[in-house]
């Protein structure tokens, strides 16, 4: 007896600077500048038959030898961070997971992570909620809400409508925001009965 066809989940990590891949990426970058940087000396001064130590010192041994000694040190701070990729491929990094929409329900990550089944879910939305950062600024930020009630039953404040968290990708330094179609695109594939809207900013 075959079993029911299972459609593949949707899901969307963390991958902006943070994660391990991307500070190996921008390690090695900064290791093959370095590298250039070097070989560009030498090809320069070789061509013009001047010293070659002179400038090579000028540039590793300023300020102390700082430069020296992080050109030193990065290489094994690569090799640590490439373990650690790698270990890290081979293994589920829950942490990293911000947001999955599969068969069995919604997944949010974050602070506080939790499934919801669809069997408990009226809707989804993106909505912006005007907040105060560290500054003492007022910003809208966006986040995706899990209605856990019908539409005719929601509260006045949008924080009683059902667990949310910042929209996926907001907070990411160079990291990618989730287009609101995608997500759109996911949900019908996995629960075509939950609506989802976009009801932008909300005042509560």
């Amino acid at each position: 007896m075959s079993s029911a066809p299972t459609t593949e989940p949707f899901v969307v990590k963390r991958r902006g600077l943070g994660t391990t891949k991307t500070a190996l990426f921008l390690g090695t970058l900064v290791f093959g500048l370095m590298v250039l940087l070097t070989l560009g000396i030498v090809l320069v001064q070789t061509i013009r038959g001047g010293s070659i130590r002179e400038p090579l010192e000028s540039v590793w041994l300023a300020w102390g030898g700082t430069p020296l000694i992080f050109a030193v040190g990065l290489p094994v701070l690569l090799v640590v961070g490439a373990i650690t990729a790698v270990e890290e491929s081979r293994e589920a990094d829950v942490d990293d997971v911000l947001l999955t929409v599969d068969d069995a329900g919604i997944y949010l990550g974050g602070e506080a992570p939790r499934t919801i089944p669809w069997a408990e879910i009226r809707g989804i939305c993106r909505l912006e909620r005007q907040e105060v950062n560290d500054e003492g600024e007022e910003t809208w930020e966006p986040r995706l809400v899990i209605l856990l009630l019908d539409e005719d039953a929601l509260p006045r404040s949008s924080k009683a409508w059902g667990p949310s968290c910042p929209w996926p990708g907001t907070h990411e330094i160079l990291g990618r925001t989730l287009p609101y179609d995608e997500l759109v695109t996911a949900v019908a594939r996995h629960a075509p009965h939950v609506r989802v809207t976009n009801r932008g900013r909300v005042t509560d």
